[in-house]
C-alpha cells in the first residue's frame, strides 16, 4: 500500500509501499520499501536497515540514514525498513525472530511483490539495529547467507560490561533515580507473548519521555541482559561469572560470545572514536572477533563521529556531496566502495593507505583500523 506520509514516499523515480511481513495474533509487523519504478529483469540488489533506538524506541521511519538511502537510488538498489517488537513490551527473542523474519521475507516475499528475483542482499543496522543486523546475519549464516553486512556504531555485544556493570548513564545525560522508571517497565517474561509494540515515533529529545528515561535507568543500573533474556539478575551473573552464566536457550541473543562468526559475510564497521551513546570499543571488539574467526573485515573508527552523526547530516548525497559539510564524511564514501565492491565482486580488496609500521601500540583503536586491510584470501 503507497503511503504519502512516508519520507521515502518521495524518491526521484521510485515507488513506495508500506507492507505487513509478518503477521501474529496481536497485529500485523510492517515493513517500508522503496524500489526503481522502471521493469527490470535483472536480480535486485536489496539494502536491509534495521533501525537504532536501543532496542526500545523508535520504528521503521525514525533515525533514517539517507545518505544509505540515497546510495540506493543512485544504484537502482531497493531499500527495505522494518519495524521490529521493543522492549519491554516483549524479550529480545521477539525481536530476534521478528528481524530473521524480515530478512526471510526480502528473500522469498519481496520479488512476489516485485516481480523481480532478489540478488544481493546487504544487511545494515545501526546502534541496536547494527545489533539486530549481526544478530538475523548470525541465523542466516545457516540459510542464505547476506552478500555484506554494515554495522554502524552498533550496541554489538550485550555481554559487554557496559551492558553488565552499573554506571554512567548515555550520551552524558545526568543520573537519575532508577527505581520509580523501573517499575514502570517490569521485567517481561521468557515466555511473553504479549500485545505488539512495534514502533514509538521520535519526535525531538528521544531521550525524553518515560521510554527515554527508561534506556537511562538500563544503561545506569546495567540491566539489558535481564530485559533481553526476561531473566532477573542475568546481568550481575555475567559481571560476577562471565558469559558462561547465560543460559543456553538465550545464547543466540550474544553471537559475538556464541555465534558461528566465520560463515559471517565481508563486514564492515563504523564507529565514532567520541560516541558517548555506545562505546567504540564495542566495535573494536567485534572487529577483532569477526577477523580472528575468518571473516573478511573493514573497520572505520574517525576521531569525530558522534553516535547518530550521519542521521543528523541530513538528506546528503555521499557520491556528489562536499567533503567538509558532513563529519566523517571521508569515512562514508569508503562504505560506498565497499558496498560496491562486495555487491560486484562478493569481496573487498581495499587499497592500502596506511602502513602496519604507522600503526601505534598506545591506541587499540588506530591497531584495530588496520582491518581495513584484511590479508584473507
Amino acid at each position: 500500500m503507497p503511503s504519502q506520509d512516508s519520507p521515502l514516499a518521495s524518491l526521484p523515480g521510485y515507488k513506495h509501499e508500506t507492507l505487513p511481513y509478518k503477521h501474529s495474533k496481536h497485529g500485523d509487523l510492517l515493513v517500508d520499501i522503496a524500489y526503481p519504478d522502471t521493469a527490470d529483469r535483472s536480480d535486485a540488489t536489496v539494502v536491509i536497515h534495521f533501525h537504532g533506538g536501543f532496542l526500545v524506541i523508535g520504528d521503521r521511519l525514525s533515525f533514517l540514514p539517507w545518505w544509505l538511502v540515497n546510495l540506493c537510488v543512485a544504484r537502482k538498489w531497493i531499500f527495505v525498513t522494518p519495524d521490529y517488537r521493543l522492549l519491554p513490551e516483549t524479550t529480545a527473542q521477539s525481536t530476534f525472530d521478528d528481524a530473521f523474519d524480515a530478512y526471510s521475507w526480502v528473500l522469498m516475499g519481496l520479488c512476489q511483490r516485485i516481480g523481480r528475483q532478489v540478488g544481493s542482499v546487504i544487511v545494515a543496522g545501526s546502534s541496536a539495529g547494527g545489533y539486530l543486523a549481526l544478530t538475523a546475519a548470525s541465523r542466516a549464516s545457516f540459510h542464505r547467507q547476506p552478500s555484506a553486512l554494515l554495522l554502524i556504531y552498533g550496541m554489538l555485544d550485550p555481554a559487554n560490561t557496559r551492558y553488565t556493570k552499573p554506571g554512567s548513564s548515555v550520551s552524558g545525560k545526568p543520573e537519575i533515580e532508577t527505581g520509580p522508571v523501573l517499575e514502570q517497565f517490569p521485567i517481561p517474561k521468557e515466555s511473553h507473548d504479549g500485545p505488539v509494540f512495534s514502533g514509538q515515533a521520535i519526535d525531538g529529545d528521544p531521550m525524553a519521555g518515560p521510554r527515554g528515561q527508561f534506556i537511562l535507568a538500563l544503561h545506569q543500573d546495567a540491566l539489558f541482559p535481564d530485559y533481553m533474556t526476561g531473566i532477573k539478575g542475568l546481568s550481575k551473573e555475567i559481571s560476577s561469572k562471565g558469559a558462561e552464566a547465560i543460559p543456553e536457550k538465550h545464547r543466540n541473543l550474544f553471537p559475538l560470545t556464541f555465534g558461528e562468526l566465520g560463515k559471517l559475510p565481508p563486514t564492515f564497521l563504523l564507529h565514532g572514536k567520541n560516541d558517548s551513546a555506545v562505546p567504540v570499543e564495542l566495535s573494536i571488539g567485534a572487529a577483532e572477533k569477526l577477523k580472528a574467526a575468518g571473516v573478511q573485515v573493514h573497520a572505520e573508527f574517525p576521531d569525530d563521529a558522534e553516535h547518530g552523526f550521519d542521521v543528523r547530516s541530513g538528506n546528503i548525497d555521499v557520491d556528489k556531496g562536499d567533503e567538509n559539510s558532513v563529519p566523517a564524511f571521508h569515512t562514508l564514501k569508503k562504505v560506498v566502495s565497499f558496498l560496491d565492491e562486495v555487491r560486484k565482486d562478493g569481496f573487498y580488496d581495499p587499497p592500502r593507505s596506511t602502513s602496519a609500521e604507522d600503526a601505534s601500540p598506545e591506541n587499540p583503536a588506530e591497531d584495530v583500523a588496520q582491518l581495513e586491510q584484511p590479508d584473507l584470501d
